[in-house]
């Protein structure tokens, strides 16, 4: 599995600090959010951002940006989407309901969430959706925090877990762990 287009859908400061790290990795990102005016205000956040997100301040335009009613058609192209939106299970569930309608198949879609558990996130989806759904928990700030944890369910593809592991390790430089759905995210 290549990961060569991700979109990120919530544009805060875990949403923002994502797509700016994909960005340090010459990943083409797209960031989205409820209105396009949040996603450019964020874009501008991540280039005045102390200390800062962008590795090279020349590179911000490489982070598109746009809302989730005119420019959800990129959901289709990517091989990852990252939903880092509010901790409310109500709205995460409308987003991945919108995200395994429109993405390409196989693509992985993943949570940042670092306080719902995988088994109530991924309720609503089809066993099949399961296999490409895991939790990305990144800390803050992204660029700076070396650590990430894959949250899988008894449902997914572990080739595809794997190959995300990999990924962010070569790629995004992390110190990847692929943890289960317990409190904490234990390795058990």
């Amino acid at each position: 599995m290549d990961i060569k287009k991700v979109v990120v859908i919530g544009s805060g400061t875990m949403g923002s600090g994502i797509a700016a790290h994909l960005c340090n990795a010459n990943v083409p990102v797209t960031l989205l959010d409820l209105t396009t005016e949040i996603s450019e205000k964020a874009r501008d956040r991540i280039f005045k951002s102390k200390p800062p997100l962008l590795l090279d301040k020349s590179q911000i335009e490489n982070i598109k940006v746009g809302n989730i009613n005119d420019n959800f058609d990129v959901v289709k192209e990517a091989d990852w989407v990252v939903e880092a939106v509010v901790e409310r299970i109500d709205i995460k569930h409308d987003i991945y309901e919108k995200i395994f309608k429109d993405r390409k198949e196989g693509a992985i879609v993943s949570s940042n969430t670092s306080s719902i558990p995988i088994k109530v996130l991924s309720e609503k989806l089809t066993t099949e959706e399961k296999k490409d759904f895991c939790i990305t928990h990144f800390f803050n700030p992204v660029r700076y925090m070396g650590l990430l944890e894959i949250v899988k369910n008894e449902n997914n593809d572990l080739a595809k877990i794997n190959s995300l592991k990999k990924f962010c390790e070569v790629e995004l430089g992390k110190g990847a762990i692929v943890c289960n759905d317990t409190p904490g995210f234990s390795r058990k």
